[in-house]
């Protein structure tokens, strides 16, 4: 499923080649080994099993760019949010969340800026939006190497931020659960516990970490292909979140 690679100019080539070298004290050796090429499942089908028991399900999608996602959703309604195209309403997340808090979905989608602490911002503005029993699923949540995860960015294609750090702070939370799923870049699916989740707040220490990090402590994480999390979201059908009568209608 993955999309046909276009040249780079030799602009991109040249800019790339700065960086790197201007960044070369981040430089890490270490790489993650996945091809997503060879993976037969992409966001499109997470997604769309999410979904799949609701024939009347709302869902919001953050970051649309080309709809290539947006358009294949199966979803009685449907709402995407990007300041520059795509979607249904041309505008940030942050307005978004902020003009439109009593809204309701069964399934968020968050492929926006892919910078940590927007990323943080993104959960929790998702959380505040989403249905009892509902889910909220991040992309590019894998980088296999330190190029395609160090900011500022260097990398032009394949570039996946440093959003993977909202993974750490869920494994300290006692109120959701979660899997990253390694397909597409790797997909950060969350399951909230609880009306109200408490998430720690941990950019105190990991603001400044970088792939390195990541790369030591990737064990620690609940990490599984497409079939074991669909396994885990069908655990999870019909039963609702705890506290649930406490959330907002």
């Amino acid at each position: 499923m993955s999309r046909p690679r276009k040249k780079l100019s030799l602009a991109t080539i040249v800019r790339e080649f700065i960086l790197v070298r201007r960044y070369r004290r981040a430089r890490d050796d270490g790489r993650l080994d996945f091809d997503w090429s060879t993976v037969n499942y992409d966001r499109k089908a997470v997604v769309n099993l999410l979904l799949a028991d609701k024939p009347d399900g709302a869902y919001l999608e953050i970051g649309c760019a080309d709809n290539a996602l947006f358009d294949a959703v199966m979803a009685r309604r449907k709402v995407g949010v990007d300041p520059r195209q795509g979607g249904t309403h041309r505008m940030t997340s942050d307005a978004f969340f902020a003009g439109h808090a009593n809204e309701r979905f069964d399934v968020v989608f968050v492929d926006g800026l892919h910078l940590y602490h927007q990323v943080r911002r993104d959960l929790d503005g998702a959380l505040g939006v989403l249905n009892p029993g509902g889910w909220i699923a991040f992309h590019d949540m894998l980088p296999r190497d330190w190029l395609e995860e160090h900011v500022p960015q260097i990398r032009t294609r394949g570039w996946t931020g440093d959003g993977w750090k909202l993974a750490f702070e869920l494994l300290a939370s006692p109120d959701v659960e979660f899997r990253l799923l390694a397909i597409d870049h790797g997909v950060l699916l969350v399951k909230p516990l609880t009306a109200k989740p408490r998430i720690p707040d941990l950019s105190a220490t990991l603001a400044a970490e970088r792939f390195a990090y990541l790369y030591r402590n990737f064990a620690l994480l609940p990490v599984v292909g497409y079939d074991e999390a669909a396994n885990w979201i069908a655990s999870h059908r019909g039963r609702p979140s705890e506290d649930s009568s406490d959330a907002q209608a």
